[in-house]
């Protein structure tokens, strides 16, 4: 890992924008049904890439964690995907602090093949103290300060209202949680929990093409996924996933996911990708209108 501070200006598509870049092998299971690197994994890169990022600039390694001298806790986590990405070669990821707030601070991520960025993406931490929030210390903002990135944080769209709503969703998948799908902070992992959302929107779209043996067809996957994490998700439970969508154009379709502990939400998601593929006998698949019913309600 190499590190320098930079105030440069520019897309975050160039690596000389990033203050710290990390060497990242891609591994055979982070592969999708695609053969191309899944959202989730690329999500679980971003994470490798934050927890080496603050155990060099503030010592947050695991130890510390675990005695809770730095809890830190992901509040958001977004994946933009720009091109495929394969299982062959080596990628860099790039990190930086785009903003420091009171009590979170936000990481911009990229990736790169060679000096091609292949995905973007981005994530809020937040610090907490007893039983919510608190201003971040001097030490972890002094530290923060030394690898801030030149760019600038993604707009938080407006997510209460009616996405807080189970009923608004059309579509239901209950999720029972499993001992392995936790943490050292004994609740559902970010990345398990991005794989549910995941899973959530394959089985809309197995159920609107009529469960086809494999699962759905590969160009359905969302290019881009944004999920905010609301409240610890335990263990033993059964959750309620809830999918909707949000908007159909003519070639994208946008969806919004719920994750609700009875009527209660505690995690919401947004994700976008295209409603036509290839189908299994080569010619042209378009789920558009098979997924109209299932638009939010409220």
């Amino acid at each position: 890992m190499t590190s320098t501070q930079t105030t440069l200006s520019g897309t975050r598509q160039d690596p000389s924008l990033y203050p710290v870049l990390i060497e990242h092998d891609a591994r055979y299971s982070d592969l999708d049904p695609s053969r191309r690197i899944g959202r989730d994994a690329l999500v679980r890169w971003f994470e490798d890439a934050r927890v080496a990022v603050e155990r060099d600039a503030f010592g947050a390694d695991l130890v510390a964690r675990l005695q809770a001298r730095v809890k830190l806790l992901l509040a958001a986590v977004r994946v933009d995907v720009i091109a495929p990405l394969r299982v062959a070669g080596r990628y860099r990821i790039g990190i930086g602090v785009s903003h420091i707030g009171v009590s979170s601070f936000t990481y911009a991520y990229a990736v790169f093949a060679g000096h091609e960025c292949v995905a973007t993406g981005e994530s809020v931490s937040v610090y907490v103290e007893g039983d919510g929030p608190s201003p971040l210390p001097d030490q972890v903002r002094g530290a923060l300060a030394t690898i801030r990135v030149a760019v600038e944080p993604s707009e938080r769209p407006d997510r209460g209202g009616a996405r807080l709503v189970r009923e608004n969703y059309p579509f239901r998948v209950d999720v029972r949680t499993r001992f392995g799908d936790l943490d050292t902070n004994r609740h559902v992992n970010n990345v398990k929990l991005a794989g549910w959302y995941l899973d959530g929107l394959a089985e809309l779209h197995q159920d609107v093409l009529g469960y086809p043996t494999g699962g759905p067809l590969d160009g359905l996957s969302p290019s881009s996924l944004a999920v905010q994490y609301r409240a610890e998700v335990e263990y033993p439970n059964i959750y309620q996933l809830r999918v909707g969508v949000l908007d159909l154009g003519e070639d994208t379709v946008r969806y919004a996911c719920g994750l609700f502990d009875g009527a209660r939400c505690i995690g919401l998601a947004e994700a976008e990708g295209s409603h036509h593929a290839p189908g299994s006998d080569g010619g042209p698949v378009n789920i558009a209108a098979a997924l109209d019913p299932f638009r939010m309600k409220g």
